[in-house]
Formats: C-alpha cells, structure tokens, sequence
C-alpha cells in the first residue's frame, strides 16, 4: 500500500477512533473485559448495543451510528482535514469555524452525539463571538491536531496554528499545554524518533503538574493500562486521558496492541484513541507487522474517502 508517515498518522487516528465507538464511555473494564471475550478476544469494532450499558457506569451516546463510522472526535479531524485539503493543505481557521458549524449545526450532516465544547463552540460561532471555544480542557481540544502536525510539522508557525484549531472549541491553559505535548510527541515520531524515546522528550519539554502526571505515567511499575486508568481516572478530562495516553504508547507492542489496550481502559477511549493511533500509525504503517491492520481500514465506513483524504493531506 502507497502511504507515507504523515497519511499513515492520519488514518492511525481515524481508525482508532471508529474502532473504539461501539464501547465509548463505557466505564466498567469488567463488563468490556466480557464483551471482548465474548467476540474472540478482541474490543474493536465492537457493535453499537445499548444493552453492553445496562447496569454499569456509563453513558450510552451514539445510538445514531453503526460500527465503522466515527465519533464526534473523528468526525471533527476529518472535517478539518477535507477543510484544509480544500484550501490546498493549509489551515485556514475562519473557513473552518464555517465548515464546523455547518457540519456540526442544527441542519449538518453529522447525526450523533454533540459533546459540551461542541455546543459551546456551536453557540459562539452563532452569536459571532471570538474566540469561539469555550473555558473546557477535555479531550476535543486535540481532535483536529493530527491534521495541523500533517500540514505543518516541519513550518516554524506550527504552535500558532495548533493553538487557533484548538480555540475553535477549548480556550483553557489545560488544552494548550498538552496540545503542546502532543503536536510535540507527534512532530518527533514524524522525523523518525521511536515512539518511546519521543514519549520522554515530550514530557521532558513541559512543565509543572503536565510534566509530573506524564512522567509517572512513563516510569510507573503498573504495566496493566485498565489499572493504571482505574488509578489515574477513565473521564475525559485532559489530566487524566493525557496519563493514559502516554501509558498506552509507553507499553504497547504494536498499533493493534494499543488500540485494544485503549478500549479495555474504559472510558472516554474515543477520546484518546487520535493521539495513540497517530503515534502508533506514524510509526509502523499500514499492513506491517506492526502496523494498522489492513482488515481493520477495510472495515471503516467510507474507508475509501478516508483513505483518499489521509493521503491527499499527507501529501503522498
């Protein structure tokens, strides 16, 4: 398969996500545990059943979707990515404010769930209010980063660019500072750093209580990541999914290996499913031994559009 790192990322984060939908915001491991037993040992792609709900913790949110299809995390980066691929691959955030409303908005195309920074943005951008992201530092902050670090991972305006996609939805020092992080984690694994040893030079180039939480997540002797997730917290908030994130880069074997660990972790793993499948995509490929699991694209709905998109703002 024709691919490049930079398309290879970007299809790492699209597939994680839509694999991670059918169990999203499920918070009990034990009732996940179960249902990945039940279908041959695996938690990916798992179909969209209210029942895996009952009588746990969670929140059942996207009865409006089948497996294959994306959560509002995905459809989020993909929309800013066919935004950019539109204005020849660069980020224009004035068009892309427009294109999230119509998208997002009473009358878009997208059916499913609208998460509280979506909402939030949604009433600004109509009451043409600047900046248009809400105080939140939840995870929809990094939703569009992967096609920003596409773009721009080796132009001197990156920072600048990653903060005005994340503001269309999250104003919040929080957000900026693993937006940082992560543009960092990810611009280092595109210019050949192995996963691991870019997990420390990301945590190394922070500060304060960010440097702190990624530090224990990268040296901690929990190896199990649904512990160490039950440990740190499973929510969607950037203090904790930022924890799990690095722990699941810092211990998977492969992007198959990090994607399952993800959604046995329970929780908001949609959420932190771009970041792990970027990195890891970005590493290993397409249909590697490693890599993204060729099956595993063949099973997206409107993979082929995906695909195209991936490479075409990947610049293959």
């Amino acid at each position: 398969m024709i691919q490049t790192q930079t398309s290879a990322m970007l299809l790492g984060a699209l597939v994680a996500d839509a694999e991670s939908l059918g169990l999203h915001w499920l918070y009990d491991p034990d009732r996940i545990a179960k249902i990945a037993a039940e279908r041959g040992g695996t938690a990916v792609f798992a179909p969209v059943d209210a029942a895996f709900f009952n009588n746990v913790k969670g929140y059942f949110a996207h009865g409006t979707r089948h497996a294959g299809m994306l959560t509002q995390y995905g459809e989020t980066l993909y929309l800013a990515m066919r935004c950019m691929i539109d204005r020849g691959g660069a980020f224009d955030a004035a068009a892309q404010r427009t294109a999230f409303a119509a998208h997002f908005g009473p009358g878009g195309a997208f059916k499913g769930y609208i998460d509280r920074p979506t909402r939030g943005a949604l009433e600004r951008i109509a009451a043409d209010q600047a900046p248009t992201g809400i105080d939140d530092d939840q995870n929809p902050a990094l939703s569009r980063l992967p096609a920003i670090v596409a773009a721009y991972h080796d132009a001197p305006d990156l920072a600048d660019h990653a903060l005005a996609a994340m503001q269309i939805t999250n104003v919040n020092d929080i957000a900026t500072g693993y937006t940082a992080v992560f543009s960092n984690l990810l611009c280092r694994v595109l210019n050949g750093t192995p996963v691991s040893d870019a997990l420390v030079a990301a945590a190394d180039g922070t500060t304060g209580d960010i440097q702190t939480a990624l530090r224990d997540a990268l040296t901690t002797s929990e190896g199990d990541t649904t512990d160490y997730a039950g440990q740190v917290g499973r929510a969607c908030h950037l203090p904790t999914s930022g924890p799990v994130m690095f722990h699941i880069l810092r211990h998977a074997t492969s992007y198959a290996d990090a994607v399952e660990r993800n959604i046995l972790a329970g929780g908001d793993s949609a959420g932190r499913s771009l970041m792990i499948g970027a990195a890891m995509g970005a590493e290993h490929g397409i249909a590697t031994p490693k890599g993204i699991p060729l099956d595993w694209v063949l099973a997206l709905t409107d993979g082929a559009a995906i695909w195209g998109a991936c490479r075409a703002l990947g610049r293959d």
